[in-house]
């Protein structure tokens, strides 16, 4: 049997074993052929971050929500479950098969719909999103045929010791993490498609805090990826690579987004211990050891410096290129805002 023909047949089997190792824990109505916008996230222990990120993405237009948990011993399913249109499902297997779990429910429940895949320390923005909720880019892409768009992780932080961020659940992280690193590069590389069984070439972005901090500290080169695909339509044809760092066979959108990554709050020491001892993330969690590693070399970790910029808004990013906007997307918001609000104060100064 060829190689690729037995890695189908794998990828297949390992898909289908999904359907028995899940557990659904909500009775909520799933309604079938919907025209909805839907997320799907994998969670453990993120009782600290849930309450706004299910608030963050309900508000700005997610219609429902696929809550994977696995293995939490917080309260983390049971603020899932406050929420009628949030399905919650338990899987206590390894998390080292995350990516078989995300294409199962992606085929159940997202086939050919718009869908969002992005973790609890995430938060997807694009050009003005102040004035344009998620509704009002899903019109611009599909107006122009677009399948998805690429966005830039974004690690924010405060600029106080890591330990000392003080971090109050519900809050926006953005009020306590307002500070990032603007300096990035980029680079065309050959990722492998384990479905097609060929190489594609896609633009990935590296940089920013992770380097610049961790690097350092441990005296490495490690190359920390900082490419999102979080929204995309998904499809037979459209679909991830693991990881979430690149999509195959999707038009491209002309605008770029953000993701605002929340991950270093006042349990990130305490996480990045607990996750390089369990060791399930990529290469046995060798990105978590070299966090962990350095914490302990610098106890009272501060991730600002002196050329930390503090966030203002998503004009700001657009002005430092970290977000990319087009005249076709601006021309589009101006209709839409004309029509919407009749030249609404707020949308005009944005523009200014």
């Amino acid at each position: 049997m060829k190689i690729n023909t037995l890695h189908r047949f794998n990828h297949k089997w390992n898909l289908f074993k999904t359907r028995f190792i899940y557990q659904r824990i909500d009775k909520n109505f799933i309604p079938k052929g919907s025209n909805e916008l839907r997320l799907f996230v994998i969670a453990r222990n993120e009782s600290l971050r849930l309450p706004f990120f299910l608030r963050y993405y309900l508000d700005n237009g997610v219609d429902r929500i696929f809550f994977i948990d696995n293995n939490s011993t917080d309260n983390t399913r049971e603020i899932a479950l406050n929420y009628s249109n949030v399905h919650v499902f338990k899987i206590d297997k390894s998390f080292k098969n995350f990516w078989n779990w995300i294409e199962f429910f992606l085929n159940k429940y997202g086939k050919n719909r718009w869908c969002l895949v992005v973790d609890v320390d995430e938060l997807f923005s694009y050009p003005y999103i102040e004035i344009a909720p998620f509704k009002n880019l899903i019109e611009y892409m599909e107006l122009n045929k677009y399948d998805a768009i690429r966005s830039f992780l974004l690690d924010i932080y405060s600029n106080k010791p890591i330990i000392n961020t003080g971090y109050t659940s519900n809050d926006n992280p953005l009020k306590y993490c307002q500070y990032f690193d603007a300096h990035y590069y980029c680079g065309e590389v050959n990722l492998f498609d384990k479905r097609r069984w060929e190489y594609f070439k896609t633009l990935i972005y590296y940089g920013g805090m992770r380097e610049r901090v961790f690097n350092r500290i441990i005296g490495t080169n490690w190359n920390y990826h900082l490419s999102k695909i979080s929204l995309f339509k998904y499809s037979d044809k459209v679909y991830l690579t693991e990881g979430m760092h690149a999509i195959n066979g999707a038009q491209i959108a002309d605008i770029t987004g953000i993701v605002f990554h929340t991950k270093y709050m006042q349990d990130f020491i305490e996480r990045v211990m607990i996750e390089s001892e369990r060791e399930v993330h990529f290469g046995n969690a060798l990105e978590y050891k070299i966090y962990n590693q350095a914490c302990i070399l610098e106890k009272d970790i501060n991730l600002f410096y002196k050329k930390s910029v503090q966030f203002k808004n998503s004009k700001q990013l657009v002005k430092l290129g970290m977000m990319k906007s087009s005249i076709n997307y601006n021309n589009f918001l101006a209709v839409q805002k004309l029509a919407i609000e009749n030249h609404n104060k707020e949308f005009i100064t944005i523009f200014n």
